[in-house]
């Protein structure tokens, strides 16, 4: 099990996840919201560029979201690994979408990532419990 602190008097649950990147060479950690209502994960198209994925292609699968501001389709990337808490899930899809910049956050933690672990939010605490099923 892997225990990862968060901020209680927030609003939002920030956490840093890494990121490998595209050849498999290092690994980049960013700020995300941890969000158990997106079904997806979503990074930013910088970050996901500047790790050697190419979020532009024409070729990629496009799915369908609901944002604040109306419908959109975003591109599908599968990211060769992404650690939370030292906890790593290898070939995971998510989705490229640039969140607006107020927010300060590269990215959504979804429902794809978590649903690997029995995660428990400690909200008294401020702990959450990431343990491996």
């Amino acid at each position: 099990m892997s225990i990862l602190d968060f901020d209680k008097s927030g609003k939002l649950i920030v956490l840093d996840i890494g990121i490998i990147s595209a050849y498999s060479s290092w690994l980049f950690y960013v700020p995300v919201i941890l969000d158990t209502g997106a079904t997806t994960t979503i990074l930013s198209t910088d970050v996901l560029a500047g790790l050697g994925y190419d979020p532009g292609n024409p070729n990629l699968r496009r799915t369908r979201i609901i944002t604040g501001s109306g419908v959109e389709y975003s591109p599908c990337i599968n990211v060769k690994g992404m650690i939370v808490a030292g906890e790593k899930v290898n070939d995971i899809e998510v989705l490229c979408h640039d969140l607006p910049a107020e927010a300060g956050i590269d990215g959504l933690l979804g429902l794809n990532f978590v649903k690997n672990f029995d995660l428990t939010i400690a909200y008294g605490s401020g702990k959450l419990h990431f343990n491996s099923i």
